[in-house]
């Protein structure tokens, strides 16, 4: 199976995105990225897509985990499916459509081939590739399991099995040990044993041990009784004296009780929050008063001025005015100076000119407009370019004739001739087949090597080789309808293989049972209803000798007495040990029904071997009638492929042939066609040459005369037009000179306006323009100096001192004649002084404020205290404070006493047991309580004796009982015997595991060994060679040393040195490693159906000449199987070009 496109529509990173796979020789495919790009992401989508999604994937961080979707176009020798895999609880197979596909769609594609067996055979990359170096180095002294390990791509297989053998080792072996599970459940066994035979009761013994029981029952119920007489009289003398002081309480304060006027509980807490809001409500109201008085004095002594207050903002402005203006008088002489430097260099200029610096207003009278001194510069820089055409004109004009009389002497010296058109036709016929030598090789060589293809196929057939015309009229079943047979043969190894495991965990079974019967009546000697039945018979057929007379009473009675005893012993052991006998019996049916299945299961497998023995039998049938007798079906599919590139090798073939064929008589023809040809055109020949020296020569001849044909042409076209532009060229000298007299009158014009004599040069004219360009400039400059700052500034200051004065006039007429900056300065003084005081009294007038609120809130305090206490008073009937209070001392002492005889009561009735107060008052009354506490401690030391009694006789009780209970109806004859089958238990569950555990260790070794034995000749070869490869040549081949106990591999470098596994590099071992896993993939996938090898990253750590290496054996790979190489180095990409061609397909994600 190969893949010709993946489609990753919705998965991880990837959206609607495409992945072709072209077909080619080598079908070998690399995938470059970067990291991150999403090439696990891709492995990952391959593994899905053939055996669909896990529960939960991590590719679905883009797209919900419901939505995603795979698809592809795949493709075998027996057909193709184009498919798409979505994520679905089920029937997640679909069509492009969507139409739901059956999940036996990928059968004929993928085979048996499962997820696991997928990604270990066919998936390799870096990190398993590390992990399998060392892996083969910790098992190198083990051939075995190198090649085992290496072939499944299951790495650790020498750990797995260590792990199988210490396990094993802990459950049994033949050395007894506390450490081993066998024996610790062996001690449990005896343990439980012999505290079983310590389980025993005697009728005597009961009875004396019930008596003492029932005797300490009886004299520990008459103490009890005692007890509570006892208790019941010690519980009233406490009675009394706990509750005779809460009487006396409760008696003496209900004389004390008196009329009052009773007052609120909480009067007195009223009263003195009231009196201590009005004490401090006087003080804060003394305190406040105070602030007020002085606030006051201090705003009368505060006087604000208005008048600036409201004139800040222009005396602001002012001040800043001030501030902004005070470098007007420094920067304007500046200016000055400035403007005088500049008319020392307009009459410096003027002098060179030749003008009289009279004033500023002449000098701009007598300067040239500025249209003329731009035309003055136009026509200098007119100048040069004027007499550069004129030139040039000259010079071409006189170039051209020259060329004009040279084209006309080499017109007159060329030889003209014609060429036939046979000639022609010949020749590119000739030269159609090209390079006829190397296209013969090349045609030969495909020859050579179809047939050899051919043939090779063919001897691949073995022993079932035939013509290609007997191949092609064979009919052979379809790929379907083998892996339908293959299936179905599977299926039956299958079922035989599951029966006959059946059939061996049914036997070991078996063996399980019989050696618990025979532990258990090697344990139990447990007495039988036949040894019963046999000693009964010996006692009565004694008895019946002695009836009859045959037998002697006298002399054979008392062997009749110990027959008898003995028979009676034998039934009693029997009727002892009926609880065992029952568990024998149980095992021995349970024995019966285990050989029964086994019965059962043998006839299944039988009946398995005979379906698979008439499945072969008819497949033998079938393969003989195809011409194909004696061939494994499982061969046959192979054997398909094979007989396929016959097929095609033999079409090949044929074609190759049909091509020679053609291409040789083609070229005979071609030959004798062009000889004739150029004897017809007189030239010499000699029919010995070959096609590609004739065509030599005819080339030679026709270049010649198409040359010399071409050349004329192209020297009359020449010559025409030379003289066209002579013509031209003429014409443009006379306007090139028309142009240097019109430009020569406009130049004196000009000079004249400027002032200077016509015939003045150029540089003159130019220093002249310069200087009056310089003059023009700094009298502009003048201006502005003088227009856009003096002037502004003179006018900012005399507006300055116009607002000054008006200031002045309105707000203080005493400074008015000042200068402008004193007033401004004066007033911004006064108006600060005048802020202040305004914030000043501001403040004062809120303390004012705040002080007069807080007079009222104190005056308002001392009415809210006087009207709390007004209702007391009136209740009272008092008009003072001080009455008051007494008032309420006596409400509240009245209030105290009737909450002490309150509690007093309900002391007396909550500790009363239950007793009312008239019980409780009788029974206090009726007590002597100054002997109640004489009575109390004679009673609470009767009382203590008797619990000392009862403690006694308990304990004793609990011994007897004990006693009683260990020789009547104890459980430690249960729990024994428990412990006893527990230890049993364990003694099995121990044994079936290690015979598991023992077993699979046992399997997995010979599963090595049978893989070694069947497996290293062919595979060694291979692998040595792909080692060989991938080393470089470092290593020739690898060695088994069989000399050596165990054995070991090695490998043999050029130099025939020996090197095991242990002295190998880590990448040395790796490359070991990949050797053995690509081997043993080529193996298998001579024997099964071909699935995509994807290699990921695996030579990471390869230089350029060992990773070339590795891509050699991929190539070979490829040409069985397609390959999917993933890689973020595109470094590499050279090298895989090298090794495939540069036709590989390199995909870029």
């Amino acid at each position: 199976m190969r893949f010709h496109r993946l489609d990753l529509i919705k998965y991880g990173k990837f959206s609607d995105r495409s992945v072709e796979f072209p077909v080619a020789k080598q079908d070998f495919h690399m995938i470059v990225g970067p990291n991150e790009a999403g090439k696990s992401t891709l492995r990952s989508a391959i593994v899905d897509l053939l055996f669909g999604f896990p529960l939960r994937s991590v590719h679905s961080f883009l797209h919900p985990l419901n939505e995603l979707r795979l698809g592809a176009y795949i493709s075998n020798a027996a057909g193709s499916l184009e498919f798409q895999r979505a994520k679905a609880q089920k029937q997640t197979l679909r069509s492009p459509v969507d139409a739901i596909l059956s999940d036996t769609e990928l059968t004929p594609f993928l085979g048996a081939a499962d997820r696991s067996f997928f990604d270990q055979m066919f998936g390799l990359d870096h990190t398993r590739l590390v992990s399998g170096g060392n892996s083969i180095l910790n098992a190198e002294n083990d051939v075995g399991q190198i090649l085992f390990q290496s072939a499944a791509g299951v790495a650790s297989l020498g750990k797995i099995r260590d792990a199988l053998v210490a396990e094993a080792d802990k459950l049994w072996a033949p050395r007894k040990s506390n450490d081993r599970a066998y024996y610790i459940a062996l001690d449990q066994l005896d343990k439980a044993t012999t505290a079983l035979k310590e389980a025993t009761v005697r009728t005597k013994v009961w009875v004396e041990a019930n008596s003492k029981v029932e005797s300490l029952q009886e004299s520990l119920s008459n103490e009890r009784e005692r007890h509570q007489k006892l208790q019941s009289q010690r519980n009233r003398l406490e009675r009394i004296r706990r509750l005779a002081p809460f009487l006396m309480t409760l008696r003496d304060n209900e004389q004390k009780l008196v009329e009052v006027i009773e007052l609120p509980a909480d009067a007195a807490t009223i009263l003195a929050a009231a009196e201590r809001e009005l004490a401090i409500a006087a003080e804060r109201l003394e305190m406040r008063n105070s602030e007020v008085k002085k606030i006051t004095e201090a705003l009368s002594k505060i006087d604000v001025d208005q008048t600036l207050l409201d004139r800040a903002a222009d005396i602001t402005k002012l001040d800043n005015l001030r501030l902004q203006y005070s470098a007007y008088e420094g920067d304007i002489a500046n200016r000055k100076n400035e403007i005088a430097a500049l008319w020392r260099a307009v009459g410096n200029a003027c002098t060179q000119l030749g003008w009289a610096p009279d004033s500023e207003s002449a000098i701009v009278q007598r300067l040239p407009t500025l249209l003329v001194r731009r035309e003055l510069r136009q026509l200098v820089r007119d100048r040069g370019g004027i007499i550069q055409t004129l030139r040039a004109a000259e010079q071409a004009e006189k170039n051209k004739d020259s060329e004009i009389e040279a084209l006309s002497k080499q017109l007159a010296d060329l030889q003209m001739g014609d060429v036939k058109p046979a000639l022609r036709a010949a020749l590119a016929n000739a030269k159609s087949f090209g390079d006829t030598e190397r296209a013969n090789q090349k045609l030969q060589t495909t020859l050579t090597k179809a047939k050899s293809a051919l043939e090779g196929y063919l001897t691949e057939l073995g022993q079932w080789r035939k013509t290609l015309p007997d191949l092609m009229s064979q009919q052979l079943p379809s790929q379907e309808k083998v892996n339908q047979l293959i299936q179905e043969r599977q299926t039956l190894i299958s079922d035989r293989k599951a029966e006959s495991l059946r059939l061996k965990n049914q036997t070991a079974e078996v063996a399980r049972i019989e050696l618990l019967i025979a532990q258990f009546k090697e344990l139990h000697q447990i007495t039988t209803l036949e040894a019963v039945i046999e000693a009964r018979t010996e006692r009565d057929e004694l008895w019946g000798g002695i009836k009859t007379g045959d037998i002697d009473l006298q002399l054979e009675g008392p062997s009749f007495e110990r027959k008898m005893a003995y028979a009676d012993q034998v039934a009693d052991s029997r009727l002892d040990d009926v609880e065992e006998a029952t568990e024998l019996q149980s095992l021995m049916h349970q024995l019966e029904r285990e050989k029964q299945n086994v019965t059962l299961i043998e006839v299944q497998l039988s009946q398995f071997n005979d379906d698979l023995q008439l499945f072969d039998d008819r497949w033998a049938h079938d393969t003989a009638g195809m011409g194909l007798a004696g061939m494994a079906l499982e061969d046959i599919g192979v054997w398909m492929l094979r007989r396929e590139k016959v097929l095609s090798a033999g079409i090949a073939y044929q074609d190759a042939q049909d091509e020679f064929d053609s291409f040789t008589r083609l070229v005979a023809d071609s030959h004798l066609n062009l000889v004739n040809v150029l004897k017809d055109t007189r030239l010499e020949v000699k029919e010995t040459d070959d096609l590609s020296v004739l065509c030599i020569q005819a080339e030679n001849y026709i270049q010649a005369i198409d040359s010399a044909k071409v050349r004329y042409d192209t020297l009359s076209a020449q010559l025409r037009e030379a003289k066209t532009l002579a013509a031209t060229l003429k014409q443009a000298k006379e306007d090139a000179k028309s142009e240097e007299s019109r430009w020569t009158e406009i130049w004196s014009t000009t000079v004249a306006k400027l002032g200077l004599a016509p015939d003045s040069d150029i540089g003159t004219v130019e220093g002249a323009v310069e200087l009056i360009e310089q003059v023009a400039e700094k009298l502009e400059k003048m201006r502005q100096i003088q227009v856009e700052r003096i002037d502004t500034m003179n006018a900012d200051l005399k507006a300055f001192s116009v607002e000054a004065d008006r200031l002045a006039q309105i707000i203080a007429p005493e400074i008015n004649g000042q200068s402008a900056e004193q007033i401004a300065l004066t007033l911004a003084n006064r108006l600060t002084l005048a802020r202040e005081a305004f914030t000043e009294s501001s403040r004062l007038k809120e303390s004012l404020r705040v002080a007069s609120n807080q007079v009222l809130e104190a005056q308002e305090s001392i009415q809210t205290a006087m009207a709390s206490l007004k209702p007391l008073m009136d209740k009272a009937g008092v008009d003072n404070n001080a009455l008051l209070g007494e008032a309420i001392w006596r409400s509240d002492e009245q209030r105290r006493l009737k909450s002490e005889m309150a509690e007093s009561n309900a002391n007396l009735l909550n500790g009363g047991d239950g007793l009312t107060r008239e019980q409780i008052e009788a029974e206090v009354d009726a007590a002597d309580l100054i002997q109640l506490t004489s009575d109390l401690a004679y009673v609470n030391d009767e009382i203590s004796e008797a619990v000392q009694k009862q403690s006694n006789l308990s304990a004793d009780l609990a011994n007897a009982l004990r006693a009683l209970s260990e020789i009547g109806g104890s459980d430690a004859a249960t729990q024994a015997e428990a412990k006893r089958q527990e230890a049993l238990a364990q003694m099995s569950d121990v044994a079936e595991r290690y015979v598991k555990v023992f077993t699979a260790g046992r399997l997995l070794r010979w599963s090595i060994d049978r893989y070694r034995e069947e497996k290293q000749g062919p595979l060694l070869q291979r692998a040595g060679a792909i080692f060989s490869t991938l080393t470089s040549g470092s290593f020739s081949k690898l060695i088994v040393d069989f000399e050596r106990e165990p054995m070991v591999l090695e490998g043999l470098r050029t130099d025939g040195m020996m090197v095991g596994i242990s002295g190998m590099s880590d990448g040395t071992r790796d490359q070991l490693y990949l050797a053995l896993r690509l081997a043993a993939l080529e193996m298998h996938l001579e024997q099964a159906m071909p699935l995509p090898f994807i290699a990921d990253d695996l030579f990471i750590n390869y230089d350029d000449v060992r990773s070339k290496a590795g891509f050699e054996a991929l190539k070979a790979l490829s040409e069985q199987t397609q390959v999917i190489f993933l890689s973020h180095h595109d470094h590499l990409i050279p090298t895989v070009q090298d090794v495939f061609g540069g036709q590989v397909n390199v995909v870029f994600l």
